[in-house]
């Protein structure tokens, strides 16, 4: 933990009773311990969230692309269809596409 031994943790919470007293100490060590156990939790979920942000990722690409679909190239006119002919070919590409 940072770099901190187990001595060095013993001469700070000496210290630390020394100033703060035996009153105030042991609600101290129960607010750290709070606040080390909210870092922890909060880490691990960021670190999961951040592992599994591909499959995210993926699901909201495969989720886009079923909703898009590509439109069909629709064919030239012909100079020479007739109107009910026209009507016809457009007739067919609405029944396609319901």
């Amino acid at each position: 933990m940072f770099g901190i031994g187990p001595e060095e943790l013993m001469l700070i919470a000496i210290i630390a009773l020394l100033v703060l007293g035996p009153e105030r100490m042991p609600r101290l060590m129960r607010d750290v311990g709070r606040i080390v156990g909210d870092l922890r939790r909060t880490s691990e979920e960021l670190q999961k969230d951040f592992m599994n942000a591909d499959k995210y990722l993926e699901k909201t690409a495969t989720s886009i692309a079923a909703t898009v679909t590509p439109e069909e190239p629709k064919p030239a006119a012909d100079p020479n269809e007739s109107a009910f002919d026209r009507e016809m070919r457009e007739a067919k590409e609405r029944l396609r596409e319901t």
